[in-house]
């Protein structure tokens, strides 16, 4: 993947993760929380690349793994030269903070290349930085 494939990625999960996000926090803690994080714009999204010497398809197994773990996995479209792993986790203070968590894996010479997203919403007075802190989670166990 060049760095325009992976802007254009990173674009097309932006919306994604937002609307699973509002589902998490309505699921969570009810309709007012959804109608709240539907109106907090600002995300703490950290993006974390990982060369594994492992085929995508041992990688792909792992990242089901660890994020299944955590908690439930969802199913996006598969891409034309990519796999992605996709989960909401708990993140932040006491792990109260719903985080989207995806594994984006593609075919690299010697193995994988692997990129690790977290991203959550991020109130206005207190910074959880749980979307870097879900993200550095789970690249730790990818590793």
């Amino acid at each position: 993947m060049d760095d325009q494939v992976g802007h254009e990625l990173s674009a097309e999960l932006d919306a994604y993760e937002d609307a699973l996000l509002v589902n998490a926090v309505g699921g969570a803690y009810g309709r007012g929380a959804e109608r709240g994080a539907r109106l907090l714009k600002k995300k703490n999204v950290l993006e974390i690349e990982l060369s594994l010497t492992q085929p995508p398809d041992q990688v792909e197994a792992r990242a089901r793994e660890v994020l299944g773990s955590n908690s439930r996995l969802l199913t996006p479209e598969p891409g034309e030269d990519h796999v992605r792993v996709v989960s909401v986790i708990g993140s932040g203070s006491f792990n109260l903070n719903p985080t989207v968590v995806t594994v984006t894996i593609s075919a690299a010479a010697g193995g994988s290349r692997v990129t690790v997203r977290g991203a959550a919403k991020e109130g206005l007075l207190f910074k959880q930085r749980a979307g870097e802190k879900a993200a550095r989670r789970i690249a730790d166990a990818m590793a």
